[in-house]
């Protein structure tokens, strides 16, 4: 069973989850090492609850006093909010993005924190899709976007295909 708990703040435990995680289907990847400068901002968000004037809400995922991955949402003026959820390789797959989601969903309701969630995925995401859809996220919109992707030490711009999905409360 596991659990969702403030994030713990650290720019270490932020690198081993992405050098651990398979971001190869993520519309947006980040370079592993991390950038240290973005990734102390992005503690900050999560310390404070704002990241660039939204509100915004981070929780780590623990499995038995392990993190195992976040998951995160951030609020629009519009109380919709967007939803961003990384595992470990090694922890796909067994239901704990689900688990994690409901958890989080759980959360917002009981708050009043947002009234829908949407989540943009990668169209070669499948296991992700079908995650989002048993937890009764509707498919929206297909999109294609331009997202720059690690490279050999820099970026490369690639084309993604994607797909909004939402959920409503």
């Amino acid at each position: 069973m596991i659990e969702l708990k403030p994030w713990p703040l650290s720019y270490e435990a932020m690198n081993t989850l992405y050098a651990d995680s398979d971001q190869s289907k993520c519309l947006v990847q980040l370079p592993v090492p991390l950038d240290k400068a973005n990734t102390f901002n992005f503690l900050k968000a999560v310390n404070t609850g704002n990241s660039n004037g939204h509100p915004f809400l981070c929780r780590a995922i623990m499995l038995e006093d392990r993190l195992i991955g976040k998951i995160e949402l951030s609020r629009y003026v519009s109380y919709d909010s967007e939803l961003d959820i990384i595992l470990l390789k090694e922890e796909c797959s067994k239901g704990y993005g689900r688990e994690a989601l409901k958890l989080l969903e759980e959360e917002v309701k009981q708050k009043e924190w947002c009234r829908s969630i949407y989540a943009y995925v990668d169209t070669e995401n499948i296991a992700a899709g079908k995650m989002l859809a048993a937890c009764g996220y509707e498919i929206g919109r297909f999109f294609t976007a331009d997202v720059m992707i690690p490279h050999e030490g820099s970026y490369v711009i690639k084309s993604r295909r994607g797909c909004e999905m939402r959920k409503v409360f």
